[in-house]
């Protein structure tokens, strides 16, 4: 069952130069227990995604149409006051910049027993401090990081990048949301960390049911946690399937691409591919397929008019080579 459903989403910016837009028609949905890889380069319109489903968007910022329905309430209609009591163990985020996630004159622990109180509300439960603290330091250990007691008492800014990073999903892993949107959430970590992390959250997947988001770069790293994969580009989605076909059997030329671009230890020098060019200006988008200037494929229509995101067996693929 799905417990977000993002139908014609449309989002643009205000600038000194006029309006453009960012993202353009998106439509998925995730079911409960479902993890989703979205993947594309950067500016492809997938931080502002993540931003836009949790409403914390910048003030030059604005939504054009289309609706986020949580457990079938638009998010899109919610006063701000409405939204506070969605965020965290209704839909939660860990940003790129994990410092956003966190009060800076507030510890640790103070942040993190917040974290338990507020699922215990949710949850109704009465937790007493002794428990409550034996929650928060399960969870700091569990994301791997070095003496708990004394890494809870310090405040944000007296820890590390990757520490940061660590203690935000310790707090994903304490409120157990219904949806969890990770924006390029191990980007910090070093590899055995990162592979601790993706076991968490496939546990909060298998054991919870949590639906999730997980934004990045890195394609190899989706393969690993992800059920489903979209690609996007120029705020558009190119590509929505099935993780394994996806990655095995790309259709989409930009998915070719990208994957096509990956490092393996197979590869050998000369082998890594790359995209011709450069992702397009928001500003300047150009006519037809966005991606058409960029791909090797193109034929005259790519040049003229945008294919439509239509079903091309068990996945959707947005590309006039399967009309």
């Amino acid at each position: 069952m799905s417990v977000l459903e993002v139908e014609g989403l449309s989002v643009g910016y205000k600038s000194l130069v006029g309006k453009f837009r960012v993202l353009d028609d998106v439509t998925f949905s995730v079911d409960s227990g479902e993890i989703i890889g979205i993947v594309g380069e950067s500016g492809s319109g997938k931080s502002t995604l993540g931003h836009t489903i949790i409403r914390l968007l910048p003030r030059n910022a604005y939504i054009e149409k289309g609706k986020i329905l949580f457990q079938g309430k638009d998010l899109t209609k919610l006063s701000e006051k409405e939204m506070t009591l969605v965020r965290g163990t209704g839909v939660f985020m860990i940003f790129q910049n994990p410092l956003n996630s966190l009060n800076p004159v507030k510890t640790v622990e103070h942040q993190l027993m917040e974290a338990v109180r507020v699922r215990a509300g949710r949850d109704g439960k009465n937790i007493d401090e002794r428990e409550a603290k034996e929650i928060v330091l399960n969870a700091v250990k569990d994301v791997r990081l070095p003496d708990p007691e004394e890494i809870i008492k310090k405040y944000p800014h007296q820890l590390s990048g990757g520490q940061v990073q660590r203690v935000v999903i310790a707090m994903a892993l304490i409120l157990r949301p219904r949806v969890l949107i990770a924006d390029e959430p191990t980007s910090a970590l070093d590899v055995t960390i990162q592979a601790q992390v993706v076991k968490l959250f496939k546990q909060l997947r298998d054991e919870e049911g949590v639906a999730m988001l997980f934004i990045s770069h890195d394609i190899s790293l989706v393969y690993t946690i992800a059920d489903r994969i979209i690609v996007m580009y120029a705020g558009r989605i190119m590509e929505d399937g099935n993780v394994e076909e996806v990655i095995k059997n790309p259709m989409h030329p930009y998915t070719q691409g990208l994957i096509g671009s990956v490092p393996t230890i197979s590869k050998r020098e000369g082998e890594l591919k790359t995209i011709e060019g450069s992702p397009p200006s928001f500003l300047v988008l150009p006519a037809g397929c966005k991606f058409h200037p960029r791909c090797s494929k193109a034929i005259d229509v790519c040049k003229e008019k945008e294919p439509a995101l239509k079903d091309v067996g068990n996945r959707r693929v947005r590309c006039w080579l399967y009309e």
